[in-house]
């Protein structure tokens, strides 16, 4: 991929590096082929197909800093390698998206970190996701 697609263009002045979208694999077809789709888009996200065996995975997911993480969840090496807490973990402000084909979803997780220092901290946030009506 050449220097230039790795950027976008905005608004004629302002040059933004694209986001990059990581696929884990191990053996795994469907994360390949997924890969290669992607790859058509390079004008849009820098696509990197990673292999779940490398000794530097956790290494090389941070210094990525992924906006998207895409795995198979029926690639059993990599979902025990790395479960989806670990990979928030690793990139905290990453979408991880697991896809499905026995059942034809995908399912997004994300994290979101708040500062907590009191236990009607922890109620608010509860009642701000929640909708629940806790007095303390």
């Amino acid at each position: 991929m050449s220097k230039n697609s790795q950027y976008r263009l905005i608004n004629m002045e302002t040059i933004k590096p694209l986001p990059t979208v990581l696929i884990l694999a191990h053996h795994s077809l469907l994360s390949r082929g997924v890969a290669s789709t992607l790859r058509e888009y390079q004008n849009v996200f820098n696509v990197r197909l990673l292999d779940s065996d490398l000794i530097n995975f956790p290494e090389i997911i941070q210094s990525e800093s992924p906006s998207i993480i895409i795995l198979d969840a029926g690639d059993s090496d990599v979902c025990k390698k790395t479960p989806v807490t670990q990979l928030l973990e690793w990139a905290p402000s990453a979408k991880i998206i697991r896809l499905d084909l026995s059942s034809d979803r995908i399912r997004i997780f994300s994290s979101a970190e708040f500062q907590v220092s009191h236990a009607a901290d922890l109620v608010g946030l509860i009642q701000s996701f929640s909708n629940v009506g806790v007095t303390l």
